[in-house]
């Protein structure tokens, strides 16, 4: 927990402590506002990118390796940070940035690494808790970023020749927590037990399961809303962190210290927010409700966004939709997770498959996070002239309505589709019980009876052996197959066990009779 924990807090803080200036050192650079979103999107993708790459290697050679390897990525990364205007011709220097950011994005990616470890590590009911608490630091790493960028404000010096001020110094101090979280990883990460890779089916075997996959997604819009959902809610946490520096300079003159106070209190908010819908299901507010809520939430902050960014507003008002966006967030993941997973549980066609499913969804949140930046640096935030030369002094472009208009639109989707009624999965299980209490007045009508053994509970197995006999194991071939014939072996050994409960037999084997003196069964 301790190494995990390092590596959530350096993560948190190497990403966060870039990005309150890292606009103002692409334009330092000569690099222009475009450049600035394809920096922002890069890191993403090749984090995106990165993620399967280091997952596959985790289970082939374990974690250390591709811990240290990624780990060792973020270190050069830090470095060509640092470095870049070292370099005297521009376009050198910002593609300096933006390997650093590429090599930075592989680094990160080493986060995928840390659900697998748990997920291995970990029992099944510690995992919820363990990842509730590396959530939570990642948080706190969010929180203290502002401290780091305001330590470094002031700063400015001479190193190997290569001059450093506020703006590249935070290569530096990358190059260093990343360091000592490999030292951590490496004296305080046991690896675990190698798995090995018994996958032995065909091509197309593989191709077969991701089409059933794909179509029960698109069938079921309990399932195909949240992969909408989780796409906006990083699309428009993108929109906040691309757009807030560039935004505040042009109205407040704000630099990097400033806003990284803004966004480090926009993460003690999403903490806090994630300490009440922890609360509020915990009291009896359904996972719908919750949703709901964050999507009205979050479509009213991110048109207050639009509405009220431009020059000389009030700061208060323009802090305003940030924090009531940042409020949502908190509301939009968790539930939505929930939802999914449940959903995924009530499909039998989807069963040993939720694995996949999961990564599937949070590849969809890593799609809104790479394209948010270009977007919005490109068609929705104005450059200072063209703030200055349109009519309503406002910071975004109409286009930028889009991100309201999104969230508009799943929480229309999400009302259409309604709450799920996951009771499904458990009314099934009551058909099983029902199965065998329907059974009961057989057991009470034949209580007499001698049974050899073998006779009622081994009913589906003698199915299942004459089937094998037959050739015929179509019906094991299916994951609904499976299911069925699970089903079939609970609800004979149900009516068994009740009825041993309704036709008690004495233990010398004679048949129980209840015309027999009053206490013969205390004797037997």
């Amino acid at each position: 927990m301790f190494a995990l924990s390092t590596l959530a807090l350096v993560d948190s803080i190497s990403f966060m402590i870039v990005m309150p200036s890292l606009a103002f050192y692409v334009t330092s650079l000569g690099g222009s506002q475009d450049f600035y979103g394809f920096v922002l999107s890069v890191y993403s993708f090749t984090s995106f990118c990165g993620k399967p790459i280091l997952g596959r290697w985790s289970d082939a050679y374990n974690f250390q390796v591709p811990y240290m390897v990624s780990i060792s990525l973020s270190v050069i990364g830090g470095l060509f940070y640092a470095i870049a205007p070292s370099f005297t011709n521009h376009q050198t220097a910002l593609a300096a940035v933006a390997l650093g950011r590429i090599l930075g994005g592989l680094g990160r990616a080493n986060s995928a690494l840390g659900f697998a470890y748990v997920a291995r590590a970990c029992q099944p009911s510690q995992r919820t808790s363990v990842t509730a608490i590396l959530g939570g630091v990642q948080m706190v790493g969010m929180s203290i970023a502002p401290i780091f960028s305001a330590f470094i404000s002031d700063v400015e010096f001479y190193l190997f020749g290569i001059h450093f001020d506020y703006l590249n110094t935070v290569g530096l101090i990358m190059v260093i927590i990343n360091l000592f979280s490999g030292i951590i990883v490496h004296l305080y990460l046991p690896d675990l037990e190698s798995v090995e890779d018994s996958d032995s089916d065909t091509d197309e075997d593989k191709e077969s399961e991701w089409l059933m996959m794909f179509r029960c997604i698109l069938k079921n819009p309990h399932i195909s809303v949240p992969f909408l959902t989780i796409f906006v809610f990083n699309f428009n946490w993108q929109f906040i962190e691309t757009a807030v520096a560039p935004a505040s300079f042009d109205i407040f003159e704000w630099g990097p210290v400033q806003v990284s106070y803004v966004l480090g209190v926009m993460a003690v908010l999403v903490f806090v927010g994630m300490a009440s819908v922890h609360k509020l299901s915990n009291i009896g507010f359904s996972d719908f409700i919750l949703l709901v809520s964050g999507l009205v939430g979050n479509t009213i902050g991110y048109f207050m966004l639009y509405m009220l960014w431009y020059r000389g507003v009030y700061w208060a008002f323009f802090i305003l939709p940030v924090f009531v966006g940042a409020g949502s967030f908190p509301f939009l993941g968790a539930p939505n997770r929930s939802l999914f997973s449940a959903a995924v549980d009530a499909t039998p066609q989807l069963a040993g498959y939720e694995g996949t499913m999961q990564a599937l969804l949070s590849m969809s949140s890593s799609i809104g996070g790479f394209l948010a930046p270009p977007w919005i640096t490109h068609y929705c935030l104005r450059t200072p002239q063209e703030v200055a030369n349109s009519r309503d002094n406002r910071e975004f472009t109409p286009m930028a309505i889009l991100s309201p208009l999104l969230s508009l639109v799943v929480l229309v989707a999400t009302i259409n589709a309604g709450e799920p009624n996951h009771d499904d999965g458990k009314d099934e299980s009551k058909d099983k019980i029902e199965v065998s209490d329907e059974s009961t007045p057989l057991v009470e009508k034949f209580k007499h009876r001698r049974r050899s053994d073998g006779d009622a509970h081994d009913k589906p197995t003698a199915i299942y052996n004459k089937r094998r006999s037959d050739g015929d194991t179509r019906h094991l071939e299916s994951p609904k197959g499976r299911s069925r014939m699970l089903s079939l072996r609970e609800s004979a050994r149900a009516a068994s066990i009740r009825g041993l409960q309704c036709a008690p037999m004495a233990f010398s084997g004679d048949i129980w009779n209840e015309e027999e003196e009053e206490g013969s069964f205390d004797k037997a």
